[in-house]
């Protein structure tokens, strides 16, 4: 008795396992009947209907079923981001490993250290800025895409440098790109363990490999790294008849068509689609006039003062040490110029409305004697004034910031015995806090 008892109890698991092997193939069967392509990288699943001509998907690898459950669009949106991001990183990695660095005492640093001492140093907050801007403009275009108002392609931000120009070569391409970038997504996380486990440079270990393979080894690559495939005749290129010049990834502005400093069609956030373009132009003139004197005002203060006037440690400071009254004088010739210039229209709803209506933005009727007398030459000053303007209010935005930074003039740029920005980002901020754990994280 104890004798059949085992035996059927080691046979039991063979038995449960050939009839689960059963309900496998049976539920594969049913999914063929049911007029689904079986996954060719997963063979006893059903392949998703989502990959369908999807570059690099042919051989429907989707165990988790994500493609059904998410917007496949949105999918490989986010893979190309990962997979270039991540190739970038690897890249970097390896090459400060291998000893190239910025200049400065500050980035002498390993490259396990690079986060921390960056964070120290106070430049991570740009990074975060410019990386923000990269990622609402990628936001921006995904969104057009999806309501239709472009033929864009998940992840193609209109650059065209190395892009072949037949369908057969693009599509080859972007199969490479997206092997590239699944395989640099798995080189940087293994980079990253073996670097902090190990606490070496790259390539980490002591051992010299062949990796040249035999012809007879190379093999075709698997569905998952996005293994090429033939291209088929209905592969498409983006079409950029109706994208943004200076923004191919983007629909073209409707909008600023006829509009001096408009040819290059930037708008992405799309101000010109819900705001009055007039009302637009007025204020960007005004704001670049004004920049444009507070920069020579913000670089002037440093060497000069008007009389009655105290020199301050840095321009910033300057409105503290000015006298209250030749302060409330400027307070009140501003607000008077604003007011008077429009005759007391100073909103969007009424500014252009009446007498205004006829009067193009910007035009103040100041200074019209100075102004050449042939349209072209009048467009091209325009042009000039707009573009210095646009100049203008990036540089003082830059002015106003280094001096907070530095906590001191606009020259030098470096103070003598400057060691970064400690005090404005990683101890007294809230992120420093964050940082530190003074905050519990």
């Amino acid at each position: 008795e104890e004798s059949r008892a085992a035996l059927g109890a080691s046979v039991a698991p063979a038995a449960g396992a050939f009839a689960a092997g059963g309900r496998v193939a049976a539920r594969g069967a049913v999914a063929r009947q049911a007029g689904y392509k079986m996954s060719a990288a997963v063979p006893f699943l059903p392949m998703s209907p989502a990959l369908e001509g999807i570059p690099g998907e042919e051989e429907g690898f989707d165990p988790m079923g994500f493609s059904l459950a998410f917007e496949i669009g949105w999918l490989r949106e986010a893979e190309l981001k990962h997979g270039r991001v991540a190739m970038l990183a690897t890249v970097g990695w390896i090459t400060t490993d291998m000893g190239l660095r910025v200049p400065g005492d500050a980035f002498q640093v390993s490259t396990i250290e690079a986060h921390d001492a960056m964070v120290k140093f106070g430049g991570m907050p740009q990074i975060l800025i410019w990386c923000g801007l990269l990622e609402v403009l990628g936001l921006f275009a995904y969104v057009n895409m999806r309501e239709g108002k472009t033929d864009r392609k998940p992840g193609d931000f209109g650059l065209r440098g190395f892009y072949p120009s037949d369908p057969k070569g693009q599509y080859e391409m972007q199969v490479k790109e997206l092997r590239n970038g699944r395989l640099a997504m798995l080189a940087y996380s293994g980079i990253v363990t073996a670097a902090v486990l190990t606490q070496e440079k790259w390539p980490f270990f002591d051992v010299v490999l062949n990796a040249v393979a035999k012809d007879s080894q190379v093999s075709q690559g698997g569905a998952f790294c996005g293994a090429a495939a033939p291209s088929r005749a209905g592969a498409r290129t983006a079409c950029r008849a109706s994208s943004s010049k200076s923004l191919p990834f983007l629909p073209k502005p409707a909008n600023l068509g006829g509009l001096i400093g408009g040819e290059a069609e930037f708008d992405p956030v799309g101000f010109s689609d819900i705001i009055d373009i007039k009302w637009l132009r007025e204020s960007e003139l005004k704001h670049g006039r004004v920049c444009m004197l507070a920069t020579v005002g913000f670089v002037a203060e440093q060497y000069w003062q008007l009389p009655g006037f105290d020199a301050a440690p840095d321009a910033l400071q300057a409105i503290y040490v000015a006298p209250y009254n030749a302060t409330g004088v400027l307070l009140f010739l501003a607000g008077y110029i604003e007011s008077a210039s429009y005759g007391g229209k100073i909103t969007m709803l009424d500014m252009f409305e009446g007498d205004g209506a006829s009067r193009a933005p910007g035009d103040l009727n100041f200074g019209k004697r100075f102004l050449p007398q042939d349209k072209a030459s009048a467009d091209d000053l325009a042009l000039k004034e707009l573009t210095n303007g646009r100049l203008a209010m990036l540089a003082f935005s830059g002015m106003v910031h280094h001096n907070l930074i530095v906590k001191g003039p606009l020259f030098p740029l470096f103070p003598e015995g400057y060691t970064g920005p400690q005090g404005s980002w990683d101890l007294d901020s809230v992120a420093g806090a964050l940082n530190s754990g003074r905050m519990g994280l």
